[in-house]
């Protein structure tokens, strides 16, 4: 079924996108392929925050340059991504020590009672490496498309001061950032289908306490905050290279 998918996916993307299309179908699968590293680096014990920061920049600049070339509106994406890393980093750091939410929660017991917990690294890291890994496809999103709007204004207008420039970046931001909200979190309510029927009955102080669910509403909020720092920042960068 996956490669039944995979070709449909592939003879899409060829029609819609042309070169560019697999161009997309090439980078999605080497991101897999990164993913599968990563799951591989943190079985054998590596420190899983550092290998989650790496792939993060690896996937960041294969997606950004590999698909849009090496010009100053992905050069300026690029920059913006790499400051909000530094933030979610530091606040999924902080969530990660402090919220006590690593680990599995009491509904995966059954489906991991016969296997060793006798193992070799930290989950605290690994759910912090995930936080990362989660939040840097919704960044690279926004932030493109951010830079690449500014980049055509820029091109129509090329009287318009930074401060101009700026502007446009931040109206262009209002108008996506409700939709990547808006799709976020459907895609957490279809994720979170099968928690509330397994959950269903269970009081509000129960559920929102639960292991589980304060894991996934974390990456959501982190996502959120994530994309709408990005857009004032990736519309100051590429305001400010666009006029260099």
């Amino acid at each position: 079924m996956i490669t039944i998918l995979s070709i449909i996916l592939f003879t899409l993307l060829i029609l819609v996108g042309k070169s560019r299309g697999l161009k997309t179908f090439g980078i999605f699968y080497l991101n897999l392929f990164l993913i599968l590293v990563y799951l591989f680096i943190i079985s054998i014990g590596l420190n899983a925050i550092i290998h989650a920061i790496i792939i993060c920049i690896v996937v960041t600049a294969t997606t950004l340059f590999g698909l849009n070339e090496v010009n100053v509106k992905t050069k300026s994406s690029f920059k913006a991504i790499m400051i909000i890393l530094v933030i979610i980093f530091l606040l999924t750091f902080f969530i990660g020590k402090r919220a006590n939410i690593q680990g599995f929660s009491a509904e995966s017991l059954e489906a991991i009672g016969g296997y060793s917990f006798d193992i070799n690294y930290d989950m605290t890291n690994v759910l912090i490496g995930m936080f990362l890994i989660t939040t840097i496809g919704t960044i690279i999103d926004t932030s493109i498309s951010i830079s690449s709007a500014l980049n055509e204004v820029h091109i129509n207008n090329p009287h318009l001061d930074k401060k101009e420039l700026y502007n446009s970046g931040m109206n262009i931001g209002k108008d996506i950032i409700a939709t990547t909200i808006n799709t976020l979190y459907f895609a957490l309510v279809a994720e979170f289908i099968g928690f509330f029927m397994w959950h269903y009955g269970s009081g509000f102080g129960y559920i929102i306490n639960y292991k589980s669910f304060v894991v996934e509403i974390s990456k959501l909020l982190l996502s959120f905050i994530a994309s709408i720092l990005v857009i004032p920042l990736t519309s100051y960068i590429a305001s400010r290279d666009l006029l260099k």
